[in-house]
């Protein structure tokens, strides 16, 4: 499995996930919890996003490697950011 097959299940994992956090509120109906359960369902989504991100960056950094060792990848991996 690709690095970007795997970033794609885990985005859609995270994404239900928060999903069903929203739904779970609006059916309780919480008015303080309402702003809380919002924010960690969009930070949920942030981490989707940067899952398919990395996947993408490491793939690049990678196919890039097996080319020339010359040519830094576009998009280096987080943690050769780090």
């Amino acid at each position: 499995m690709r690095h970007e097959e795997f970033a794609e299940l885990a985005g859609e994992r995270l994404e239900a996930v928060a999903e069903r956090l929203e739904s779970q509120a609006r059916e309780l109906d919480i008015d303080g919890e309402a702003a809380k359960t919002a924010a960690r369902a969009g930070e949920l989504r942030v981490a989707a996003l940067l899952v398919r991100e990395e996947a993408v960056a490491v793939s690049r950094s990678e196919d890039s490697s097996g080319s020339s060792q010359d040519e830094p990848a576009d998009t280096p991996p987080l943690r050769a950011q780090a």
